[in-house]
């Protein structure tokens, strides 16, 4: 077995289990680990009790078990088949990742305002 192949792997495992660890943070803190998301942090307590902290929560818990789930399979792939498919998982996670990415604060959580 090639040595680059288990290192490449071995990355892509590491890096599912922090998203994993991510996802299950949300599930167990629910609302209580709205305050971990980048930008919303930053906001008043009057301000972020105009969101939906459970459906932004339970997002961002799904967004983190997908990426843990396509970097798991992406280990698995690279480790069994080889290197290439290790770029591939890559540029499928970062195409992901960055289409979460929002600069603007109402891309980023206009969705879960509470309209009254």
């Amino acid at each position: 077995m090639e040595p680059i192949k288990f290192y490449l792997a071995l990355a892509l495992a590491v890096l599912a289990a922090v998203f994993f660890l991510l996802g299950l943070v949300f599930a167990v803190r629910k609302e209580k680990a709205c305050s971990l998301i980048s930008g919303f942090n930053f906001k008043s307590r009057e301000e972020r009790q105009k969101y939906d902290l459970k459906r932004m929560s339970a997002d961002q818990r799904n967004f983190f078990l997908l990426c843990g789930g396509i970097l798991l399979l992406g280990a698995g792939l690279t480790f069994f088949f080889g290197a290439v498919l290790f770029g591939l998982t890559l540029v499928v996670w970062l195409v992901l990742f960055f289409s979460g990415v929002h600069l603007d604060d109402e891309k980023a959580f206009g969705k879960y305002r509470i309209r009254r």
